[in-house]
């Protein structure tokens, strides 16, 4: 008989915690390492800074017209009193670009966070009882990812401003409906991809070894299989945070999305680009400048992130 003891289940709790600290640990030394990851986080920063101080750090009033103003008349092009420029009527451009970002992030961020705990939930059922219940469900999801993203949030959102449904649980509130609608527009693509992940864990041994012991389903797809599918969980995110500031700027530019009197850099386009023909540009670009290097910023963090959990 031999001597040697089996290690007793909180041992083996404990030896599994200690290696997925230092699992984070060592993913995060060689995230830092990364230069797209430094410089994303740098961009981030940068307008996460100009989203919670305002117009404490603008240059002049983001909402208010000028008097005086250096060309004569709006819109001023870029100049040493106006950086930016200035809109048709007299508002700085830099101002009204830092404070743009405020409503953005406030918004898409939320709206990938929730698209991604409800996919998760939703992917994981998918994914861990199959049969029926991934069949319908599937049928479901496929149906919603054969809609073009951007056409379902316009219908959504011009059906809302009618709806005393949404009215009611958005308290009124045109941001948190547009929180909700681009939540649901991403849940079906996050479901999907937790979806073919739980279906690679689910017949391993560790799952096995749960039901033997009687687990139950929700103890299951808690504590043994969503730790082990954290790494793909995290990448979707800063993938769908990317998608939604690209997908909100883009519902405010076709006038359904963020509202007056927020200089939201997707409205700011949408009321500048009547300017275009008159070779003034400056309205359009500088916001559109905002809203690609903010998903770029996003996109390099994203990319940092799967290439170090895919390590």
């Amino acid at each position: 008989m031999s001597d040697t003891a089996t290690p007793s289940a909180p041992n083996v709790l404990v030896a599994s915690m200690a290696e997925r600290k230092t699992a984070r640990r060592e993913r995060w030394h060689l995230l830092r390492k990364r230069p797209g990851f430094i410089i994303g986080v740098f961009i981030c920063g940068f307008w996460t800074v100009c989203a919670v101080l305002g117009d404490r750090i603008t240059p002049y009033d983001p909402f208010t017209d000028r008097d005086g103003l250096s060309c004569g008349r709006a819109p001023c092009p870029p100049s040493s009193a106006h950086w930016f420029g200035t809109d048709k009527i007299g508002r700085d451009i830099l101002s009204r670009v830092m404070m743009g970002a405020r409503d953005l992030l406030m918004v898409a961020p939320v709206a990938a966070v929730l698209s991604v705990i409800f996919g998760t939930i939703l992917g994981m059922v998918m994914g861990y009882y199959r049969g029926l219940v991934d069949n319908v469900l599937s049928r479901i999801v496929e149906a919603f990812l054969a809609l073009p993203v951007v056409m379902v949030g316009l219908f959504i959102l011009t059906l809302s401003k009618d709806s005393a449904v949404l009215d009611a649980i958005s308290f009124g509130s045109r941001n948190v409906i547009i929180i909700y609608v681009v939540a649901l527009l991403f849940t079906p693509i996050v479901a999907r991809t937790v979806r073919s992940t739980v279906l690679g864990e689910r017949d391993l041994d560790y799952v096995v070894s749960a039901r033997l012991r009687g687990e139950s389903s929700l103890f299951i797809m808690t504590r043994e299989i969503l730790p082990n599918i954290t790494a793909p969980i995290i990448v979707e995110l800063t993938v769908r945070i990317g998608y939604s500031i690209f997908t909100v700027a883009t519902l405010s530019l076709l006038g359904v999305g963020l509202q007056r009197p927020s200089p939201d850099w997707g409205l700011a386009i949408a009321e500048g680009r009547d300017l275009l023909p008159a070779d003034q540009w400056w309205p359009v670009t500088f916001p559109a400048l905002a809203i690609a290097t903010l998903v770029v910023g996003v996109n390099l963090i994203a990319d940092s992130i799967q290439a170090v959990y895919e390590r």
